[in-house]
């Protein structure tokens, strides 16, 4: 939240200089352009670097990679596991690369159905002209899409049947990512590089007004908009309904039970109780929201200079509602030892770096900031202001490294007394050691006043 402070106050300016101009394209947005980029790609340096700090103090830093226990869904023969020596469950690899390649075949005909679909909704705004009912009922298809390949995609990574909870996450992370990605970003693509001029079904297409720019931020605004108030609602009130159904079904059983009576009354039940009718909690889904709405802020932002201040708005109700989701709603999570926030770290690493190029092609190729120029010379800058911005993201990465010098320092300590206490059994007494590092300082070798030379001298 307070990485976003900055670019929601600059995003106001950026606004009413906006108001001004009548649009968003304007001299601003090559500004606007590399300081989001720069944001983007730096926000998640520096977070790693904060992870890093409480990794320390929770004594997960350098964590190695350890041994999983086997998932409960894990299915397969019996064999002989050439790590424990012991008769184990074993899934072949054959079999599993075949249900991978379907599960690729799956993903890859969903996105085309996607595109198909996506683009006759273009079509049908363009040829209706009810460009906001189009944009809203764009923003909502979106949303139902996510939530449908969600379960098709849980779906397929069970069938591949992964022995890890880790090998089970990457795979579904990474089909989620990349249809949601075609999913919520298509759109604005498309409105941003190829509507204006372009024809889609043998129908010339055009922007709203003229300006893709505008035309851009609108559709990312509904888009916005709309994602905040269906996933709150669903974030709260599904699980509440659900938890509303589960009592209500135990409550009528317990009512037409054959010792039922109208003086019985349900017995109190304790907190483990209550905790085991609650609903499992799942980390993937609030990492993958807030994944989303790290791309709806940053990927186009140039078009839409306000999303930031909204995006602020939006992570502070998701703190507060999440603080109550979890102490009301969902069962107690159990804590898990971990090293760093891998593979989300990555995930978001990548939409920095996506960020810093797509808004640098916004401005040259989409705006009229640079009309003038011929397409050579378009992409001979875009190449210059990527490089730029590439060149400062490796050299804060040189100058801040992911893991603080501090953090290192005080690593080493811990790992000096851990090898004392538990290697030598107390305080280090090497007489040697000591004399060679005194030979060696450049500091003088410390006087020592003997009483006995001089009674011998007298």
């Amino acid at each position: 939240n307070r990485w976003l402070v900055i670019p929601a106050v600059l995003g106001i300016v950026f606004f009413l200089i906006e108001l001004i101009f009548q649009t968003p394209d304007n001299v601003t947005s090559i500004i606007l352009c590399v300081g989001m980029g720069g944001w983007s790609s730096f926000f998640t340096h520096f977070w790693r670097r904060k992870a890093a700090s409480h990794a320390l103090k929770w004594g997960t830093l350098g964590m190695s990679k350890q041994l999983e226990p086997t998932r409960p869904q894990f299915t397969g023969g019996s064999a002989i596991n050439p790590v424990t020596q012991r008769v184990d469950r074993y899934y072949p690899w054959s079999e599993r690369i075949k249900k991978v390649i379907m599960s690729v075949s799956v993903i890859v005909v969903a996105i085309l159905l996607l595109l198909f679909i996506i683009c006759l909704l273009f079509l049908l705004r363009h040829v209706t002209e009810w460009h906001l009912t189009f944009q809203i009922v764009n923003a909502i298809f979106v949303e139902v899409m996510n939530w449908g390949f969600t379960v098709v995609a849980k779906w397929l990574t069970d069938r591949e049947n992964h022995r890890a909870y880790s090998e089970y996450q990457n795979h579904f992370l990474a089909k989620t990512v990349v249809f949601k990605f075609v999913n919520c970003y298509f759109s604005l693509y498309y409105i941003a590089f190829m509507k204006n001029g372009h024809r889609l079904f043998n129908v010339p297409m055009h922007c709203l007004n003229g300006d893709c720019m505008a035309d851009l931020g609108s559709q990312l605004a509904v888009f916005m908009i709309i994602r905040l108030t269906l996933q709150n609602f669903c974030e709260l009130g599904l699980p509440w309904l659900l938890q509303y159904m589960r009592d209500w079904k135990e409550k009528r059983s317990f009512n037409t039970s054959l010792f039922g009576s109208p003086l019985t009354v349900m017995p109190d039940l304790s907190q483990a109780e209550r905790q085991s009718k609650k609903v499992d909690y799942d980390v993937y889904d609030d990492m993958d929201e807030v994944l989303i709405l790290y791309g709806y802020t940053t990927l186009f932002v140039v078009a839409c200079p306000w999303l930031p201040l909204l995006s602020l708005f939006s992570s502070v109700l998701e703190c507060f509602l999440d603080q109550k989701k979890l102490v009301l709603l969902f069962r107690r999570p159990f804590p898990m030892p971990a090293a760093n926030n891998e593979p989300w770290d990555t995930a978001f690493d990548m939409f920095g770096i996506l960020a810093m190029i797509t808004n640098a092609a916004v401005v040259v190729f989409a705006s009229n900031a640079f009309s003038g120029l011929s397409h050579a010379h378009k992409a001979l800058l875009f190449l210059c202001i990527e490089h730029v911005m590439l060149f400062g993201r490796a050299l804060v990465g040189f100058l801040f490294p992911a893991v603080p010098n501090t953090v290192k320092l005080m690593q080493m300590q811990q790992a000096v007394m851990v090898h004392r206490h538990l290697n030598l059994g107390g305080e280090e007494d090497d007489h040697e050691t000591r004399a060679n590092a005194m030979l060696t300082s450049q500091a003088p070798p410390p006087f020592v006043h003997d009483m006995d030379d001089e009674e011998e001298e007298g």
